[in-house]
């Protein structure tokens, strides 16, 4: 989509950095050269498919080449790689008008200044209850609040000051969101549940089903009945089709700051620590606790009743079985076998390291001594 246009030379004002081209030199400051940015552009694009009065941005060294072919006006790019290009005699770039905005962090200005191009451009969401809406009579929605066609807010509700309500959301009785929301058509979120402001919640996601809890008697199960709530903390995003399930006792927790992709399963009692993110298809047993600014790629399996440190990354697919005491970066994908050999193959990787030192010593000491037979 293209935003409303504006000058560079502002969005420069705006958010730091400064322009050049490839003439200039960071080794010898007295030779930069500073173009004019006295011209409009209006959206971000790839360096291969951007336009005219378009923005790019180079953060990766194998996309190099493709600043020299790009049609963009402007390539957000960092000073070291700048310079980089620049002393490789990359000076052979088609257009010739091409200008270099260099800021420490491309990839950040480029979310940055995309976020505050889209809230520019868009016209201001004007404060409508739908036709069609049912809101309970306790509900407490706010004046400024926005509630789509066929949305559902039940008894002792609360919405805040300026959230989104898209079509078809329904809000169970006691629930309450917070201010600066935005929840796309669709969202379901059980009763008395709890989102903090400026959350956002993708179509399809699930807040507050119960949690997986059944006892067994005699080869039958019986409900455990789940009687916590979900609560959302401020400036969390979550993904399409994405469950959080409610607690059984204690509450599931979603830190400040997490971002949730689509398809993930939270399930009861567990704990996501603030600023985490966790990729798609990803599974949270119950009980569960990740700690604050954890990565979990996607399709990782995280049992129950287990703790993972802070700042921890774990590889996708990886399974973690047991709890992680000292961040770091954790990987491990195994093949499917019944679980008695699948047991005893683990028990021997995890002694992998030894035996391969011990090897190593037999290795060394056949070398040493019996010669004639290290071939």
């Amino acid at each position: 989509m293209k935003f409303k246009p504006y000058l560079l030379n502002e969005l420069v004002g705006l958010f730091g950095g400064y322009l050049c081209n490839l003439r200039s030199s960071l080794s010898q400051p007295s030779l930069y050269s500073s173009p004019s940015g006295d011209f409009f552009v209006n959206r971000f694009a790839t360096l291969q498919n951007a336009k005219a009065g378009e923005i790019s941005f180079l953060t990766n060294a194998k996309y190099q080449s493709q600043v020299l072919h790009t049609h963009a006006s402007v390539v957000l790019i960092s000073p070291q790689m700048y310079e980089a290009l620049r002393v490789s005699g990359k000076q052979l770039v088609s257009n010739t008008q091409l200008i270099f905005w260099l800021v420490d962090n491309p990839y950040l200005y480029y979310a940055r200044i995309q976020q505050w191009w889209l809230d520019i451009s868009n016209s201001k969401i004007i404060s409508l209850v739908h036709s069609t809406a049912v809101i309970d009579e306790s509900a407490d929605v706010d004046a400024s609040a926005s509630i789509g066609a066929n949305v559902v807010v039940g008894a002792g509700a609360k919405v805040g000051a300026n959230t989104q309500i898209g079509a078809g959301v329904v809000l169970g009785a006691h629930v309450a969101v917070g201010s600066n929301c935005l929840l796309h058509a669709n969202v379901t979120v059980y009763d008395a549940c709890v989102i903090g402001d400026r959350v956002t919640i993708h179509s399809g996601a699930v807040i507050g089903a119960d949690g997986f809890g059944y006892a067994q008697d005699k080869g039958q199960w019986v409900k455990i009945p789940q009687v916590g709530r979900v609560i959302i903390a401020d400036n969390v995003e979550i993904g399409a089709n994405t469950c959080i399930d409610r607690g059984a006792l204690d509450d599931t927790f979603i830190g400040q700051g997490c971002k949730l992709d689509n398809l993930i399963q939270i399930a009861h009692n567990a704990e996501v620590g603030e600023y985490s993110a966790i990729a798609g298809c990803t599974g949270v047993a119950g009980s569960a606790r990740i700690g604050a600014r954890c990565a979990i790629g996607g399709g990782a399996n995280i049992l129950g009743h287990l703790s993972i440190a802070e700042g921890t990354t774990i590889s996708p697919c990886t399974t973690v079985i047991s709890s992680i005491q000292t961040p770091g970066v954790y990987s491990g994908i195994f093949p499917m076998d019944t679980h008695e050999n699948w047991e005893k193959n683990t028990a021997v990787l995890h002694k992998a390291t030894l035996l391969r030192s011990r090897l190593r010593k037999i290795e060394q000491f056949i070398k040493q001594h019996f010669p004639s037979l290290d071939r």
